[in-house]
């Protein structure tokens, strides 16, 4: 079997047999077309799988590293090569796995930058809600930061998917797996004066009046289609830039917050791992140095011989 082979199959599996999610399919066959174009380049086209060395594939990740890329893009390239021929292991395309002697490379786990949970508040503040847009757009950022749900989980949303009298929300995360979010406070109020504007509600916001729009998106355009990941984009960074200096300014920053906020108020870390939708602690942990980094720095202002 060819690689390019290999790789359309290894696609088939990830979507059908593993439900990954299309963005996350098309990283890793990005990355391993990457892989197939350097051993093309190396060996001549038509390349077998069971040709791939390890010195290949180490090879091809030392190429990519002179080219500058970020310890993150390296751990997914990685990560990619070794679930594809693990795959052809198990299904006995490969006699052996080269990856077995693969050494592993720990990515540098940046500490994501913090906006105060006072700059939030202002922030949420500049959104003028006498307009159309501006109760669109407090709808929007009150929803990131009061959910701590993803850009790709938020534009996907339908209003169907909201519990009006339980207050929470189902959302599809990565792998389409489900899980169920609190949706309340200040949140639920930005997002039901968006929708009595948006719908034209005298009453209540009922079940009644949900189900009457349940098939539509949660969040819509001008002309009433669903929102765009870009335009949340570009909502977020035209408030945030106003109220705080960070790095890029990006719903996801607004997910750093939730998570950050919550752990400094004592919240469990395994339930905001929950709440975030991760697989792994390890991946919410990066959010208790931040709040040990706050809590250091509160004993350096506040005790007398520190």
């Amino acid at each position: 079997m060819t690689l390019d082979d290999a790789i359309e199959r290894f696609r088939a599996h990830l979507a059908h047999e593993r439900g990954l999610s299309p963005r996350t399919i098309e990283a890793y066959a990005s990355d391993l077309s990457a892989l197939a174009a350097f051993l093309a380049e190396r060996h001549g086209d038509g390349v077998a799988v069971g040709a791939v060395a390890v010195g290949d594939i180490r090879a091809y990740l030392a190429g990519e590293v002179g080219r500058g890329l970020a310890s993150r893009t390296m751990m997914r390239r990685g990560a990619a090569i070794r679930s594809f021929f693990r795959y052809l292991a198990r299904r006995g395309h490969v006699e052996r796995d080269p990856t077995v002697l693969l050494g592993q490379r720990g990515a540098r786990r940046s500490v994501p930058t913090i906006v105060s949970a006072e700059r939030i508040a202002r922030m949420m503040s500049l959104a003028d809600t006498s307009t159309p847009r501006g109760l669109r757009d407090r709808a929007v950022l009150e929803f990131l930061y009061g959910t701590g749900v993803r850009l790709s989980e938020l534009v996907a949303l339908d209003v169907g998917d909201f519990v009006p009298l339980s207050e929470t929300v189902r959302v599809r995360g990565k792998g389409d797996k489900e899980r169920v979010v609190p949706f309340g406070g200040e949140a639920r109020a930005a997002q039901l004066a968006y929708w009595r504007w948006r719908f034209q509600w005298d009453g209540e916001a009922d079940d009644g009046a949900l189900r009457s729009v349940m098939h539509e998106p949660a969040f819509a355009t001008a002309r009433q289609g669903r929102i765009s990941r870009r335009t949340v984009q570009r909502i977020a960074a035209r408030y945030l830039d106003r109220v705080a200096a960070v790095t890029k300014a990006s719903p996801h920053v607004l997910r750093h917050a939730f998570a950050t906020h919550l752990l400094d108020n004592g919240a469990d870390l395994r339930a905001v791992q929950e709440l975030l939708g991760h697989a792994s602690l390890s991946t919410t942990q990066i959010y208790t140095h931040v709040s040990v980094e706050h809590l250091k720095a509160v004993y350096r202002k506040a005790h007398p011989r520190a």
